[in-house]
């Protein structure tokens, strides 16, 4: 077999039109890929010819490393499909499967180790353990590429991450696709990441998950049908802008979850049909805004733990419980002096006609609060009696359970996206002049009735 390999080399290597930089042609017959990897100089491209190469590979030069249409290289469910092990090495156009099974030899697709600046573009990878595995490989970049997993959409107990990285800084993932792993994306110590346009979905637990990052960006993602979509742990000065959190749904299921995660900034995003859109736990100075939380169960998780966290701009919409808080001093802060939010379930006035109400908006009902502590009694989340709960909260003030209040809430929805428009907001637009006569009305039947008690307490005397 290895005379076979050493008698393909000889036809392989065609020189390039400028520089010294080859183009290395490699067959589909055992070993062909193997040797063009090791006769290829730096600067050189090894080009892999339709059809399967047979696993595991190394890249151990700056190259490129290409496939030609239909080229796969099959691990054979043995170890690492690929590892590199070279700065600068380029892996493109390229499909992958069939690494080994296990996560003590951290068998993958693509193993990076040490090596910085490395480029993965156009690459599937399927039956994987791990998609890319990057150890102490800064500057990387993973883009346009298709990782698929097997770990069973909701299975905790399942192994393996599509993109993980330890102690990477200044990572770039763009356009990717990643499901059916334990984590999407899962980043240790990996600062700077950059994670744009890309979708993770139909995860064992998270679709994103950060452990000790710190200015990282996530822009324009998708996250969909994991028991997380973006667990966001010890990790700071992150933020999250126009991304899509949604169905992702179960016993406990979160849009978005933040453990000890501060001066955070998450802004545009959609958060739509989870069990808990946001949830926050030893959390501080985060700023909430221009968000979409629309069809969840829980709006925002709050644990007494949070403190100096401020929500501005965003719209609650058909929630069931739009925030839920454990304490009743705070200050978390659900306006930032200037603007407030839009709250779908509030009854608000606005006599001024200057798009705030006249009246400030209390996020946390009597029952979220007690739920909050006893989670079973949701069950009852639309009785008769908590209804009636909820109306003497509005008339009465001094039944709220927390000091957590909208100063400046909104009448309107503000314009974001994926909504368009809540029901009664043309009317709302306009001074609430038929709210303040009920208002009015209400106070004379509440004088009418006094006075009438007060007659017949008489007339029994």
């Amino acid at each position: 077999m290895r005379v076979l390999a050493l008698a393909s080399l000889a036809g392989l290597i065609a020189a390039a039109s400028t520089g010294h930089a080859r183009v290395l042609h490699a067959p589909a017959s055992p070993g062909a890929a193997a040797s063009a990897l090791s006769a290829a100089r730096p600067g050189d491209t090894v080009v892999l010819a339709r059809g399967v190469h047979p696993g595991p590979l190394r890249v151990e030069r700056p190259i490129t490393l290409r496939g030609e249409p239909g080229a796969v290289v099959d691990g054979g469910g043995r170890l690492t499909v690929l590892d590199v092990a070279s700065d600068q090495a380029v892996v493109e156009d390229l499909a992958l499967r069939g690494s080994g099974a296990r996560v003590l030899t951290v068998d993958c697709g693509i193993h990076v180790r040490q090596a910085a600046r490395v480029v993965i573009r156009r690459v599937r990878l399927a039956d994987v353990l791990y998609g890319v595995y990057a150890e102490r490989a800064d500057d990387l970049r993973v883009e346009d590429c298709s990782f698929v997993g097997r770990v069973r959409p909701g299975d905790e107990n399942g192994a393996g991450n599509g993109i993980h990285l330890w102690y990477s800084h200044g990572a770039t993932v763009l356009r990717d696709t990643c499901a059916r792993f334990l984590d999407g994306i899962y980043l240790s110590f990996a600062n700077r990441a950059h994670v744009e346009e890309s979708v993770l979905e139909d995860a064992g637990r998270y679709g994103l998950h950060t452990m000790y990052c710190q200015d990282g960006r996530v822009e324009d993602s998708r996250f969909r049908r994991n028991v997380a979509g973006c667990a966001i742990m010890f990790s700071n000065q992150l933020h999250l802008e126009r991304n899509e959190f949604a169905h992702n749904r179960g016993s406990r299921t979160y849009g978005v979850l933040l453990r000890d995660c501060s001066a955070g900034t998450f802004v545009a995003n959609r958060l739509v049909d989870n069990t808990i859109a946001m949830f926050m736990d030893n959390s501080n100075r985060n700023r909430i805004r221009d968000n979409l939380v629309q069809d969840n169960g829980w709006g925002v998780l709050l644990f007494s733990s949070c403190a100096k966290n401020v929500f501005a701009g965003n719209a609650f919409i058909n929630n069931d419980y739009p925030v839920a808080l454990d304490m009743r001093r705070s200050d978390n802060r659900f306006d930032d002096g200037e603007r407030g939010n839009y709250w779908g379930e509030s009854a608000p006035y606005d006599l001024d006609g200057d798009g705030v109400s006249d009246v400030p908006h209390s996020p946390v009902s009597a029952f979220a609060f007690v739920s909050k502590q006893y989670p079973d009694l949701a069950i009852l989340a639309r009785s008769p009696a908590v209804a009636a709960l909820a109306v003497a909260e509005r008339v009465i003030p001094a039944l709220r359970p927390s000091e957590a209040v909208d100063h400046l809430p909104m009448v309107n929805p503000p314009a974001l996206a994926g909504l368009s428009s809540a029901p009664g907001a043309a009317a709302r637009s306009r001074p609430a002049r038929g709210a303040a006569l009920g208002f009015a009305l209400l106070a004379l039947l509440g004088a009418a009735s006094g006075l009438a008690g007060l007659a017949a307490r008489r007339s029994a005397t």
